[in-house]
């Protein structure tokens, strides 16, 4: 009796948990339906899907890269002005693009690469913003090393700053990480986590 009570015991606790993941992915799709995606699929806003973290957790579990007709080149901004607290870490782009633009604001600095990702309406999607240093690198990986997103061979800015005057980027020839002065103009492809 022992067993089967154990076993019950389990079953209920996986339809209770199933039962709660459906309630969160209702509550953030709004249909009630989980859609699994895999690396390389077309993304609810017709971006590609570079990131798969497995669980949906923290309000997200897929990253999607924008289309390439909404790629741009622009300034990092901010340029001379130290805007700390970006970090390279997977997963903190969204983070990194909300300080960038707080910070942007009381400069008066408009029209830079966060603003313009966060302002991105595509597909009636309008939750892009910049990616941090290690998800841009995961896009060059994923992406532009297979052929997939259509990126230029050119440097693309992350949200990750590196000094008052420096930001790094990542080079879409050889995926290499480097600097470069805020005041410069490079490529822009907003990404979105969902």
């Amino acid at each position: 009796m022992t067993n089967k009570k154990f076993w019950l015991g389990i079953l209920v606790t996986v339809l209770v948990f199933g039962m709660t993941v459906v309630g969160n992915l209702e509550a953030q799709t709004g249909n009630g339906q989980q859609t699994l995606y895999s690396i390389g699929d077309v993304g609810p806003a017709k971006g590609i899907i570079f990131y798969d973290k497995g669980v949906f957790s923290n309000g997200w579990r897929y990253l999607e890269a924008a289309p390439q007709e909404t790629e741009f080149k622009v300034q990092w901004g901010g340029y001379k002005e130290d805007l700390s607290g970006t970090s390279p870490m997977l997963g903190r782009g969204k983070q990194n693009t909300e300080i960038i633009i707080e910070r942007l604001r009381l400069f008066g600095d408009l029209g830079k690469a966060a603003q313009l990702c966060a302002n991105l309406k595509f597909e009636g999607f309008s939750d892009w913003f910049l990616p941090s240093k290690e998800e841009l690198a995961l896009m060059y990986k994923i992406l532009k090393r297979n052929n997939l997103g259509s990126f230029n061979k050119d440097r693309y800015w992350s949200s990750t700053q590196f000094s008052k005057d420096q930001a790094y980027y990542i080079d879409f020839k050889n995926g290499k990480d480097s600097m470069s002065h805020k005041d410069q103009i490079r490529n822009v492809r907003a990404i979105r986590a969902f």
